[in-house]
């Protein structure tokens, strides 16, 4: 879903005769190019070329190898620094669980005949621990908890800060994160309390003046102090109930590990949270079934709230998977890229090397037959298909240290030019030439000379 247009793609007529076109296009033209040079040479021009290999049709094949090695190694990086990036992004600790967890939206404006409006922030809390309640007995739920705004998927609303101290000094306010939070939140998603304790359900029913905040907003309110028991005062905030304008002092009772919002690419920011209660809020179920609970909560909703639709549902993992989405599917495309582009220079550097043992019958048979070794002659044909491959190779890590600079947006905990990632691919680039060489290097070293020269 992230990748734009990734929906209506698909395989259809016009994909199909596009590639076929393009196919019988690239046959005819490059199966047409030696017709005409073979047909401009004569049959007596062919008669007469007994030796090894031609010249000028030499360095095109060369050539030609060259741009197959050098094309297949600049894909090779780049797949690497994107198979090292996505590793990467996968070994990031975002601060909470992306594995059963179920998450999901509703908009309780009105509820079932014959129950309380949610009228005002007691009979708003008394739903909610209800409808709770009901998610929690559900077979395999361990816990529920909701958030105004959920990391991923909303982020976190923005806000101004401060102090007793800030506000000692006349320093500006720090920008914060605040979100609205209740329930077990914190047990469900996997948010580590380090320090205090967690909001108590009389305190979400009531709006009691109490913060949890994040390791980093501990850091940057109180450095060096404790932070528990310590006011803070929203300047002026944004949350989902809409602005907060002169709002208390709010005491802080606990100190939660820091979480990564939007992008597992970013640092965490400063987190604030509230024990308030939202008609909007993203309620997270852990379950080990978390896939399968969708329908489940559906029918409660249905029960409870007949008129109120059940939205944004995800959970936790795919949201993740999203996140890298962009990544995934770069990296995905490249790396089929990359095995085909390999794949053709093995065998294009093969046909090559192939042809020219081919030619080069003779020669090798006059050279066994005064003595030379077979493996004296593996080895000059494969240092022959060596150095055409390094030329390549050469070639290939210039070109990819000014092509992967564009990936650099896609890149993480890597740079665009890693030595290891270079000389690694370039060593896979080399072994694989060396092998398409090496076998028929080996079927030249076992011609039989007497046979070879009579043929001749």
């Amino acid at each position: 879903a992230p990748i734009p247009g990734l929906a209506t793609a698909g395989v259809d007529a016009t994909a199909l005769f596009f590639a076929a076109g393009v196919s019988m296009l690239a046959a005819c033209a490059f199966g047409l190019l030696p017709a005409i040079r073979f047909s401009a040479a004569g049959r007596s021009g062919s008669l007469r070329e007994t030796r090894g290999i031609a010249g000028r049709h030499g360095v095109t094949r060369d050539a030609l190898v060259v741009v197959q090695t050098a094309s297949a190694l600049v894909l090779l990086v780049g797949s690497a620094l994107l198979v090292r990036s996505f590793w990467q992004l996968n070994q990031v600790d975002p601060g909470y669980d992306t594995e059963g967890i179920f998450t999901f939206q509703i908009a309780p404006d009105r509820v079932a005949p014959g129950r309380d409006d949610l009228r005002d922030r007691a009979s708003l809390s008394r739903f909610q621990y209800a409808f709770m309640d009901r998610l929690a007995a559900l077979p395999g739920v361990e816990s529920v908890g909701y958030v105004g705004t959920l990391p991923l998927d909303e982020g976190a609303d923005e806000g101004f800060v401060t102090t007793r101290r800030i506000e000692a000094s006349g320093a500006e306010a720090p920008r914060v994160r605040i979100a609205d939070a209740g329930g077990a939140y914190f047990q469900t998603m996997g948010i580590e309390l380090t320090r205090g304790r967690l909001f108590e359900r009389v305190e979400e029913e009531q709006g009691a003046p109490n913060v949890i905040i994040s390791r980093f907003a501990a850091d940057l309110l109180f450095p060096g102090e404790d932070p528990i028991d310590q006011q803070i005062h929203p300047v002026e905030s944004v949350t989902p109930s809409g602005m907060v304008l002169n709002a208390p002092w709010y005491t802080v009772i606990g100190v939660v590990e820091d979480v990564l919002l939007n992008d597992f690419r970013r640092d965490a920011e400063p987190m604030v949270y509230l024990p308030s209660v939202s008609s909007s809020a993203a309620y997270v179920m852990k379950s080990a079934r978390a896939n399968e609970l969708a329908p489940e909560v559906r029918a409660i909703i249905r029960e409870l709230m007949p008129e109120s639709p059940m939205y944004r549902v995800f959970t936790m993992e795919r949201l993740a998977a999203n996140s890298m989405a962009s990544l995934s599917f770069t990296m995905l495309m490249v790396g089929i890229a990359s095995v085909l582009a390999l794949l053709l220079c093995a065998v294009g550097i093969y046909g090559v090397l192939s042809y020219i043992v081919t030619q080069r019958t003779r020669e090798i048979a006059v050279r066994m037959a005064l003595g030379a070794e077979a493996r004296g002659l593996r080895r000059m044909l494969v240092l022959q298909g060596g150095r055409v491959a390094l030329i390549g190779i050469a070639v290939g890590v210039l070109t990819a240290v000014g092509v992967t600079r564009f990936l650099e947006t896609l890149l993480f905990g890597v740079e665009p030019v890693d030595a290891v990632t270079f000389v690694g691919m370039s060593s896979v680039m080399l072994a694989i030439a060396l092998l398409a060489t090496y076998v028929p290097a080996r079927r030249a070293s076992a011609v039989d000379p007497m046979q070879s020269l009579r043929t001749e």
